[in-house]
């Protein structure tokens, strides 16, 4: 099988050779020509290309992928033998097939895989899902499938996707197999068809990826050799305003927002991937746009209040006590990479008038208590003033706020915000 090799730096070897897990966003990794052919058709010649400019032979090849996968070792002259798969990828398979499991689980899996595959399938065969269908063509369809189950629909599909999750969870081996058969590829490829997939089904996907990132490791390193990340980006830009066809996400941000918190779950704790992340302006552009600041020359509205939530908790754990801990020797220089974010954040998202969000106000707070605590110097004087005036103030309105006429919940809050404007301003302070 011909290889091909993305994001290079002179390390060890890639997992797939048996070297460390998890490190192919930081050196060079060695890919089989099926997996690196789904992650560039994702993706594109660069982060941000729109999956529009692939030929459409190539557009749903994590689709093709999928199925071929998921169909391996079948006895059915029709399914296409995969010989090229690895020893390793068909024990993984074959694991989901029954082996060394109860049938009624292994059947289960791997209903639930093949049911995927015909739900994405129809959506690549017909367009966008509907879910309201009259008799007539329900019954065209049913002939056509040859007395099979008609296709799940778009609803189905994503109730599919959850029930995945569930299924997978924090168990290793079958994550493994889920990685091996291409659900990578599915998942993202799943999220980055914009044309004939509804945005509720994509924005499942990317929910799914980020609990599956969460909930296993091996889905993580994955991810990351797989050059996932940059998928994501991909993803995220590609949800702007198109100049051309108008066409975007809506006021909500619910895309956006899930691609960041992909991210966060894939990058956050892996010291190579952060490093890459921040090292990385394109990567540093996500956090910039999702908290607001944009360029002179684009004319974008005001991102939604979840994917600022997103978009700072992010930053939080890239600067926070623990990202410290991991990258002491250049956390100085991380700091420095986001100081025009930090400067941002600290101008309009301190004081309630410029943003309402207590959650993001929280956010800012102790991102540059973090920041203020560990690298000393990195708040700058202008800073330093812009934070104490809306200090000053905040401290004010809230202690003049009347408890007796105010709900617990608000009470609550308020003590909170004093309590981190508290920290912030003794950190600020310390030599």
């Amino acid at each position: 099988r011909q290889q091909v090799a993305t994001m290079s730096s002179p390390a060890s070897t890639s997992r797939r050779g048996g070297g460390r897990p998890g490190l192919g966003i930081t050196q060079s990794i060695v890919l089989g020509q099926r997996n690196a052919m789904s992650m560039r058709v994702l993706v594109g010649d660069e982060v941000g290309t729109s999956p529009g400019g692939v030929r459409a032979s190539e557009k749903w090849i994590w689709l093709t992928t999928f199925r071929k996968n998921l169909t391996y070792g079948s006895t059915d002259p029709d399914v296409p033998d995969i010989s090229e798969l690895e020893d390793n990828e068909k024990e993984a398979i074959d694991l989901i097939r029954g082996l060394d499991r109860p049938s009624r689980e292994a059947e289960r899996m791997t209903r639930i895989l093949a049911d995927l595959g015909r739900g994405f399938q129809a959506m690549k065969d017909l367009g966008t899902i509907v879910e309201d269908e009259d008799e007539e063509e329900e019954e065209e369809e049913s002939a056509d499938n040859n007395g099979k189950d008609p296709p799940p629909d778009a609803a189905r599909v994503s109730e599919l996707l959850l029930t995945l999750r569930d299924f997978v969870g924090e168990r290793i081996d079958y994550a493994k197999a889920f990685v091996a058969i291409g659900g990578l590829s599915l998942l993202l490829g799943g999220a980055a068809e914009r044309v004939r997939i509804p945005r509720n089904v994509r924005s499942t996907c990317l929910r799914v990826l980020a609990d599956l990132v969460n909930l296993n490791r091996s889905v993580q390193y994955s991810l990351l050799d797989n050059d996932g990340v940059r998928a994501l980006a991909a993803i995220y830009f590609a949800e702007f305003v198109d100049a051309e066809t108008n066409n975007n996400e809506g006021d909500d941000g619910k895309i956006r927002g899930r691609v960041v918190k992909t991210m966060r779950a894939a990058v956050c704790g892996h010291p190579g991937a952060e490093r890459m992340f921040c090292t990385s302006p394109e990567a540093r552009k996500v956090i910039e746009s999702g908290v607001g600041m944009h360029q002179a020359d684009e004319s974008l509205p005001a991102p939604p209040v979840a994917l600022r939530r997103q978009c700072l908790a992010f930053l939080c754990d890239l600067l926070g006590p623990a990202a410290a801990k991991r990258s002491s020797s250049d956390y100085g220089k991380r700091v420095e990479r986001f100081t025009p974010v930090l400067e941002y954040i600290a101008g309009t998202m301190l004081d309630d008038d410029s943003e309402p969000d207590w959650e993001c106000r929280e956010f800012t707070i102790k991102t540059l208590r973090y920041v203020a605590t560990n690298e000393r110097g990195a708040i700058n004087d202008s800073m330093k003033e812009t934070i104490g005036t809306c200090g000053t103030k905040r401290v004010e309105k809230m202690k003049a706020l009347n408890r007796a006429e105010s709900n617990a919940s608000i009470s609550e809050q308020n003590d909170e915000e004093l309590y981190l404007w508290k920290t912030l301003t003794e950190s600020l302070e310390k030599p």
